[in-house]
């Protein structure tokens, strides 16, 4: 079963380099970034103003570079880094 977070789950990155942080806690486990198997970015609704949204989230431009990763504490993953708004969060866990 792979969990998905659409919107992303924040999570505190540290170390490593702007593109794959050294690793990232999340529920207050700290998980070390053993490898990155692939990047990607996504530039959705680029001709949306980034500081028009509604409450629903919607009508407001996403630049995102997901980074495919597996961690020493056995997780397979997506993470992101929001490139407009800045931060990493978590979008998917692997099973």
């Amino acid at each position: 079963m792979t969990r998905l977070w659409p919107r992303g789950e924040p999570v505190e990155a540290w170390g490593g380099t702007e593109e794959t942080p050294a690793g990232f806690v999340w529920k207050g486990t700290g998980h070390p970034i053993q490898y990155a198997c692939n990047r990607w970015r996504v530039h959705a609704r680029w001709w949306e103003s980034s500081g028009a949204t509604d409450s629903g989230g919607s009508g407001q431009a996403i630049w995102r570079e997901y980074v495919k990763v597996t961690t020493g504490t056995g997780l397979l993953c997506l993470v992101y880094r929001d490139l407009l708004e800045g931060g990493w969060f978590l979008a998917r866990v692997y099973d």
